[in-house]
């Protein structure tokens, strides 16, 4: 995995996967998933979709497994209140596990620590994305403003700047859409650090959350949000 540091003590890693399997690893891969996961699966009609979400689910428990030293099968999964997930026994932990996951375009983004709350979005970029509309109803004044600002060249790349830095922080922070997309500002622009620039509803989120972009490679944005001071990647 690869490791994020500058995070004052904090070890995060994350890891980049591919949901393209044979069928042979795809069968060892839903060997690990339990009935409920098995069940809703199953109700997916797309075969693409389904084998993905398979795979997924398994790549998870995988790679969580290694980290929690058992089988993939003994992984257990709970839910918080707006459906961020968490892994049973380890969120009364001090030093728990944490981890978060996104999926796009055919690969898998997993980050995990054992120091504080993180979340991830990954997403394939679409040359033919109708995004203005996407912008209008989702980003706050001030990154509207800013993104019809830029030269129509620059504006599909910081759209996806945004919203991977803006679903990142609402994942880590386990509220979702719970809380307004349109509430909080995270920077955009060409060659401006990533960071969450202000919060209406709790203007200390500023301090407590950092964002860094990751490395997903060509053809993909992605994002992740950290409970910590200012973090930077390595590998």
């Amino acid at each position: 995995m690869r490791e994020v540091a500058g995070l004052e003590g904090a070890e995060v890693s994350y890891r980049l996967l591919s949901l393209e399997r044979t069928a042979a690893e795809r069968a060892r891969l839903e060997s690990f998933l339990s009935d409920a996961e098995l069940r809703r699966g199953s109700r997916l009609l797309d075969t693409v979709k389904r084998d993905e979400f398979m795979v997924g689910r398994g790549l998870v428990r995988e790679v969580l497994a290694e980290l929690l030293c058992v089988e993939p099968r003994a992984v257990e999964f709970c839910e918080g209140e707006f459906g961020k997930p968490y892994l049973r026994g380890q969120e009364e932990l001090q030093d728990g596990l944490r981890f978060n996951a996104s999926h796009s375009g055919g690969k898998l983004l997993l980050a995990a620590t054992r120091s504080c709350e993180i979340g991830v979005d990954l997403e394939e970029i679409r040359e033919d994305l109708a995004f203005r509309p996407m912008a209008e109803r989702y980003f706050s004044l001030r990154e509207k403003e800013e993104l019809f600002g830029l030269d129509p060249a620059e504006q599909l790349e910081a759209f996806y700047r945004c919203w991977t830095r803006k679903e990142a922080y609402m994942k880590g922070t386990g509220s979702g859409f719970s809380q307004p997309s349109t509430g909080f500002d995270v920077s955009l622009l060409p060659g401006a650090p990533p960071a969450l620039l202000g919060h209406r509803g709790d203007p200390g989120e500023v301090q407590r959350w950092s964002i860094v972009d990751l490395d997903a490679g060509p053809g993909y944005c992605a994002a992740l949000a950290v409970f910590s001071p200012s973090p930077s990647t390595s590998s």
